[in-house]
């Protein structure tokens, strides 16, 4: 069998053939030749499909005894609306274009660089962000579509393989471990990517109805590959990958001697000439850090089969040494442990058995053992990357080595370095870097998916399959600090060592049993009616204990150490429900569904009962009437539909909040006691979205070009929101109710052409893009909710009337009104001339001659105090609007050339743009904190003017402005001068592929070789000054292990110390067989 595009002639490798009502298929090889053998004699359909090609199902005879040559013509098209898409829990699937509502389809280019599933994901559809925090190596990302729809549970969607539940978590635990923020992995990279057939994403309430409870964010639904009847058919990857950092996004490290004694010391430390109130840098401590990561994959995966058994099994192994190294600061061999290494070794299986033409059994089996070692990050105060971008070259001494009061070496090397212990970099007041390189984080997981489904199909109208599934999870962290870590005698944390563990054992059980009835009611119109039932219990165990204070070098056991604590914590919640849907066709161009599930849920309250989630959708598809063939329009549009969806789901609270709960309490002076812990609510139910979507597809000449465009719209009722009730029984604890509300609206656009089409030569390009509203409602009189609590550095608040996650805080005085003398609302503003600072304190806005006098001598920039908008005057200053850290727009464009047949050109870039305002905390630091940070150039040559007695006035003022405008931040200023733009665009992936002679892969005894070059992040575009616009401070589960809660969900575009993401290089070999 051969498979060529129509128009060309050309061959289509990679191409899905299935011989209809058999087990038999396969892929075709870089020629489009797909051989099969067992396929008995007589009529046949077989049925083909390649990505950006409309399907073909052609007739085939096969005689006995002979073989039966047999050639297919694919047409380009870019529209697939008679793909097959999965609807319901029970894996029913339906057309695409019966659908009232989008299903997409996710599927990465056969040659793109993918490591793990939040790759395969990472800026393929509009609507599904992917937030990858950071750079660290193993890290995984966070999945939002179509924003948020919860304000305190998860915003995750749910996701299923192969109908079963999978763990979706991501963190090193509940209990005493802690990374930072950032460094996270995702249970969901445990898939082997190279195991994933299809993705399909229900973006919201309208397409997971049937999902019910926990479907409000969308479902995300894999199914793993199969096997095919055939001859076995082995393919053989290998790769080499090399990444690296930006460094030349990281400012190095500046700072100044405040005395000829002190430049004298330092030009001895540094060995280069060091002059009084002249900033200098000894290069960039943060960056010595990083080094060239590198990874390898090997994977090996076989299919084939016969009538009675198909099978497909896949083995895996990715190993990575991430970008973050402790080996530059390994001076002297005083041993550093913290490593960042991301290994999996992953498996899958899956046997199909049809006994029968009406029954079959399938199984389905993913493994993956994993790794993981991150050092710790973000806003940690012993994070080495961020202790090292806030180090402060003229704070390095090597007091501790000195041998003498007067000691001329200053105990120093002459080299940047130490003679033994000391700060030889200037770090802050937490530890030296090589000091808070002591410790390790890691963390081992063995995961588990495995599912049975049955199918009876006891005629062409009824079918019948029940699925019975699990998915378990065994997870250890630990976090280790070795005994006499203060090796700098500067760290202070548990010099005598410290060893914490966290055992986490996370069980997802489901059970499905689902029918189908497909029938003509009439000549003119067709029903499918789907039913079924669907169960899961999902179980969380998280057991914890930390000790320390241990009583020599070589102890690690959590038993050996002095202090020991305790910590375990489990929920269990059971939910089930029963749906309908009945689907009603006129002529095959016209459709209308209507359906509901109704839901049980044990974290419920006792008085909300059952809940239900109905769901209507149309589809009409003019150009599949016989009557529009021939008129003008289908001249124009070949293809074209329009359709509209109406659904509800739900998101229940979490297994306890309904429930009243004390805690222990234990007293030093001995004896047990209960205090108040969770209030409860006996009233607690599901927060419901309801959401509809329109949208349409238009296909054009000759569906080479493709238009797709939906307009949806959601509402939130009974949000679920922490408050604060009476603490007069003792209970101080906030407790959830249904008391918020939530609106999004939104819409996506996709855009698809097939630009050149020949023999030797093809090319298309792709764009899409998506568009996010949202707002808070209603809060229920609660008041707003602050991302970070009493945290004051983040901005990010959840309040009445605001974008979710909204930005509040410092801002300087506008200009005054013309004519008037007070901001509108009364608050202070400044006339012509004046400047946001008060020196005299006379409650008026100092004017030039004013600072000039004050800076006649030299001044401390602390002594330099902003004045603070406040219109509203509410006394803070801290109330102003600063932006929403989510963007009005969010996308990819890209798209793919093929030459000479045999090279294969594939590309993407992603962006984000509008309304975007990200939290540049690193750099408030760098500028503006006296003690941690405060090293940037320009803070440097600012604070070094002011205070050099050399100075003038005029010179001062200068540099007065300078802090005002752009220096100036933190408490008491919160907000001030760190939130800006991060409107990006960035080339997430370029790959080239050459699909060698036939020769050459006949040498190997093999029938393909292909050999890819690809780069991930190879190049970003932005005005954000800060280092990378896609670090935030919370990973996945870096906030919440459960994934809710205010910090979570709404603690975004924070850049907080995190490492930017990597660039990245990898070189691959498949040999096929």
């Amino acid at each position: 069998m051969t498979v060529l595009d129509a128009v060309t002639r050309r061959p289509l490798p990679n191409v899905q053939v299935s011989v209809v009502g058999t087990q038999l298929g396969g892929t075709t090889n870089s020629q489009g030749v797909l051989h099969m053998v067992g396929v008995t004699a007589g009529a046949h359909t077989v049925r083909a499909r390649l990505l950006g090609y409309a399907p073909v199902v052609k007739a085939a005879t096969v005689t006995s005894g002979s073989v039966t040559k047999l050639e297919i013509g694919l047409t380009q098209s870019a529209l697939e609306l008679s793909a097959v898409v999965t609807t319901g829990t029970g894996g029913s699937q339906v057309e695409a274009r019966k659908l009232g509502n989008t299903v997409a389809n996710i599927e990465a280019p056969a040659d793109a660089p993918i490591r793990s599933f939040s790759d395969v994901m990472q800026g393929r559809e509009p609507g599904v962000v992917m937030l990858p925090s950071s750079g660290i190596a193993g890290e995984g990302a966070r999945i939002r579509i179509r924003g948020n729809a919860s304000l305190s549970q998860s915003n995750e969607p749910i996701v299923y393989v192969d109908g079963v539940r999978i763990d979706n978590g991501g963190s090193f635990g509940r209990g005493y471990i802690g990374t930072g923020g950032g460094g996270n992995p995702s249970r969901l990279d445990d898939i082997d990517p190279t195991s994933i057939d299809k993705i399909e994403v229900l973006k919201g309430a309208a397409a997971a109805t049937l999902y019910g409870t926990e479907a409000s964010n969308g479902v995300i639904l894999i199914t793993t590959k199969k096997g095919t009847q055939g001859a076995p058919k082995w393919i053989f990857d290998v790769e080499q990958a090399a990444s690296s950092e930006p460094t030349s996004r990281i400012e190095p490290q500046y700072g100044f001697a405040r005395s000829d004694t002190a430049a004298q010391r330092l030009s001895y430390h540094y060995g280069f000439p060091v002059q009084a109130f002249q900033p200098f840098t000894a290069g960039n401590f943060a960056t010595r850090l990083f080094q060239t990561g590198t990874s390898t994959m090997s994977n090996a995966q076989v299919s084939g089969g016969n009538n009675l058994v198909t099978y497909y099994g896949g083995l895996r192994a990715y190993v990575e040494n991430g970008t973050f190294t402790p080996s530059n600061y390994n001076w002297q061999d005083r041993g550093v442990n913290m490593r960042n290494l991301n290994n999996k070794y992953q498996g899958s299986l899956s046997v199909g058995i049809t006994p029968s033409h009406t029954f079959k059994i399938q199984t389905s089996v993913l493994y993956a053992d994993t790794y993981n070692e991150v050092p710790d990050n973000n806003n940690s105060i012993y994070a080495p990357y961020t202790v090292a971008l806030f180090s402060k070259p003229e704070n390095a001494q090597c007091d501790a080595s000195k041998t003498s009061p007067t000691d001329p070496t200053y105990g120093s090397l002459g080299n940047g370095l130490c003679k033994g212990s000391g700060n030889p970099t200037g770090a802050s007041s937490f530890g030296t870097i090589r000091e808070l390189l002591q410790p390790s984080i890691t963390q081992t997981a063995r995961h588990f998916n495995g599912r049975v489904r049955t199918s009876y199909i006891p005629s062409a109208e009824l079918n019948f399959d029940g699925t019975f599934g699990i998915d378990f999870t065994s997870q250890r962290s630990t976090f280790q600090i070795p005994f006499g870590n203060n090796i700098d005698l500067r760290e202070n944390r548990a010099n005598n060592g410290l060893a914490s563990i966290d055992d986490r054992y996370h069980q997802e059980v489901t059970l499905s049993l689902n029918g189908g009835w497909t029938h003509n009611m009439s000549k003119n119109i067709s029903s499918t009616l789907n039913f079924g039932a669907q169960g899961f219990i999902t179980k969380d165990n998280d057991e914890s204990s930390t000790n320390q204070n241990f009583p020599g070098p070589g102890i690690t056991v959590v038993s050996g150490g002095a202090q020991p604590q305790i910590f375990e914590a489990f929920t269990s919640i059971v939910n089930a429900g029963y749906f309908a849907q009945e689907q009603l066709g006129y002529k095959d161009w016209m459709f209308a569904t209507v359906g509901a599930r109704n839901d049980y849920n044990s974290a419920f309250g006792k008085t909300s009962g059952g809940v239900l989630y109905p769901q209507a959708s149309f589809s009409i598809i003019p150009s599949d009437n016989p009557a529009y063939n021939g008129t003008a329009l289908s001249k124009a549009f070949q293809t074209m539909r329009f359709r509209f969806a109406l659904g509800k789901a739900g998101r229940q609270p979490g297994a306890f909040d309904k429930l009243t709960t004390y805690g222990p309490l234990t007293s030093p002076l001995g004896g047990p006691g209960l205090v108040p812990a969770n209030l409860g609510n006996p009233n607690l139910k599901p927060e419901v979205s309801t959401e509809w979507e329109t949208g349409m597809e238009l296909g054009f000449f000759d569906n080479q070009y493709s238009v797709e465009f939906t307009r949806w719209q959601r509402t939130l009722k009974d949000a679920l929101v922490s408050r604060q009730f009476p603490v007069t029984g003792g209970f101080t604890a906030l407790q959830l109710d249904n008391i918020g509300g939530m609106q999004a609206w939104g819409w996506d656009t996709k855009v698809k052409a097939f630009l050149v089409n020949k023999a030797n030569f093809s090319a298309d390009v792709y764009a899409n893009i998506g568009f996010l509203s949202q707002i808070v409602t209603d809060l229920g009189g609660a008041p707003p909710l602050k991302v970070g609590g009493s945290y004051p550095r983040y901005r990010n608040f959840i309040k009445q009337g605001w974008a979710p996650g909204a930005l509040f805080g410092a801002a300087l005085p506008a200009a005054c009104p013309t004519g008037q003398t007070k901001a509108k609302g009364g608050g202070l503003c400044l006339q012509p001339g004046q400047f946001a600072f008060d020196v005299n304190k006379d409650g008026v806005p100092d004017d030039a001659t004013t600072l000039l006098n004050y800076l006649a001598v030299p001044r401390q920039l602390a002594a330099l105090a902003p004045l603070l908008r406040d219109d509203s005057l509410s006394g803070s200053g801290l109330n102003n609007y600063l932006g929403k850290p989510t963007p009005d727009f969010q996308g990819s464009l890209g798209g793919s050339i093929t030459w000479h047949r045999n090279w294969h050109l594939s590309t993407n870039f992603e962006y984000k743009f509008g309304h975007y305002t990200i939290t540049d905390l690193t750099g408030a630091f760098r500028r503006a904190n006296a003690t941690n940070g405060g090293n940037t150039l320009l803070r440097a040559q600012t604070e070094a003017t002011m205070l050099n007695p050399a100075s003038t006035p005029d010179q001062r003022l200068a540099a007065a402005k300078v802090w005002l405008y752009q220096l100036a931040g933190l408490s008491p200023y919160d907000g001030l001068n760190q939130n800006f733009s991060g409107d990006f665009l960035r080339w997430r992936e370029l790959s080239i592929t050459y699909t060698a002679p036939l020769a050459w892969a006949a040498r190997l005894g093999a029938s393909d070789l292909q050999l890819t070059l690809s780069g991930q992040n190879i190049a970003l575009w932005t005005k954000y000054p800060g280092v990378d616009p896609e670090i935030n401070v919370y990973s996945r589960g870096g906030a919440n292990s459960t994934g809710g809660g205010t910090n979570q969900n709404f603690g975004e575009a924070i850049d907080a110390f995190g490492i930017p993401l990597p660039r990245r290089v990898a070189f691959n070999v498949r040999v096929t067989y």
